[in-house]
């Protein structure tokens, strides 16, 4: 058995595949383990030392891009290490929290994905410190510049709150409340991944409090309604978003304002801008899965059902629009779908 990593796998690692990244990371870690299996010296492998010795030069902050993404591939393929002692694994969740406080997003993106492993395996190293990095995280939203610390931000707290961990349940007031902004940001991207995360912690509300009598999901639709009102790109998207969240986990909630909601997606279908046109097209499915009945029925005064008016107009754009006929020929299959029975 070699007592030095192979320096044939080290160099793959700064590659910019990131599947050849990858399987490198894999193939270094794997070699540590097969020492293990032969004598066990925990965190005392020589090879160990030499994989961490390596991994803090990488992850130094001043090291390029492709060091710290190797360091990065080599940390998510430590943590399936059956073997690790409680020292190593605290090591990796302090490494893994620094890379998230950093400044690239595909460091980011790549320290949300240990992080996410690091929750589902439930170590208490990560366990132990939910509550502080749910505070830091509210603290980058509430008052951070950087848009890559936000964007993580919110990818971690919708990463916790997918997990379902109980201490979360207390802070449902203070993420809806810092997730306003997010939700009408100028980035569209921000404006996407807060919905998301709302999406995650509407998921954490138990179902028989999913209801007209809840407060939170009562400021949601508050929200909502602000957000049309500021008749912006970024005010309608936001409405749309949100629209569609508390329509996938709001429960019965969305029962009294169906209509309300439908109305608002006829009137942004055909939005002059592309991110509100889509968002609005997007949601005619949303609402035809979330109650047939009511998407099918002619009401009182009109002509036409919500599903015909929808339908109608999915139609003509699917033969007048080269740029939106997938995604008209995509809701018109799913409205289908969802109102097969109430249709026939």
């Amino acid at each position: 058995m070699s007592e030095h990593l192979r320096p044939d796998i080290l160099g793959r690692l700064r590659t910019r595949d990131a599947e050849e990244r990858a399987r490198a990371a894999q193939q270094l870690c794997s070699q540590v383990t097969d020492s293990e299996a032969i004598e066990r010296h925990g965190e005392q492998n020589p090879l160990y030392v030499e994989l961490n010795t390596r991994l803090v030069k990488l992850l130094n902050p001043a090291s390029d891009i492709l060091d710290r993404l190797a360091g990065t591939a080599i940390l998510l393929a430590l943590v399936d290490v059956d073997s690790l002692e409680d020292k190593q694994k605290f090591r990796i969740t302090q490494q893994t929290k620094t890379q998230l406080a950093g400044s690239e997003m595909a460091i980011s993106n790549e320290a949300v994905a240990i992080y996410k492993k690091l929750i589902e395996k439930r170590w208490a190293s990560v366990m132990s410190s939910v509550e502080t990095e749910v505070n830091r995280c509210l603290e980058w939203l509430g008052s951070e510049r950087n848009e890559v610390r936000r964007m993580t931000a919110l990818r971690v707290i919708e990463v916790l709150c997918s997990n379902h961990l109980v201490p979360l349940h207390s802070y449902l007031t203070k993420f809806f409340a810092t997730l306003s902004n997010p939700l009408r940001d100028q980035r569209s991207e921000i404006r996407v991944a807060a919905a998301r995360t709302l999406g995650a912690c509407m998921g954490l509300i138990p179902m028989s409090e999913r209801n007209v009598r809840n407060p939170g999901l009562n400021f949601l639709y508050e929200e909502l309604q602000r957000n049309f009102q500021m008749a912006s790109v970024e005010g309608y998207h936001g409405a749309l978003l949100v629209s569609q969240e508390l329509l996938q986990h709001g429960g019965m909630y969305m029962q009294s304002h169906f209509g309300q909601v439908c109305d608002m997606a006829l009137k942004l279908k055909e939005y002059r801008d592309p991110i509100v046109h889509k968002a609005a097209i997007a949601l005619l499915p949303v609402l035809a899965r979330y109650s047939p009945q009511e998407f099918t029925r002619v009401n009182t005064g009109s002509s036409e059902s919500m599903m015909g008016r929808a339908c109608n107009y999915l139609i003509t754009l699917s033969r007048t629009s080269d740029r939106d006929r997938a995604a008209a020929f995509l809701a018109l299959g799913n409205i289908a779908q969802f109102c097969s029975t109430e249709y026939r």
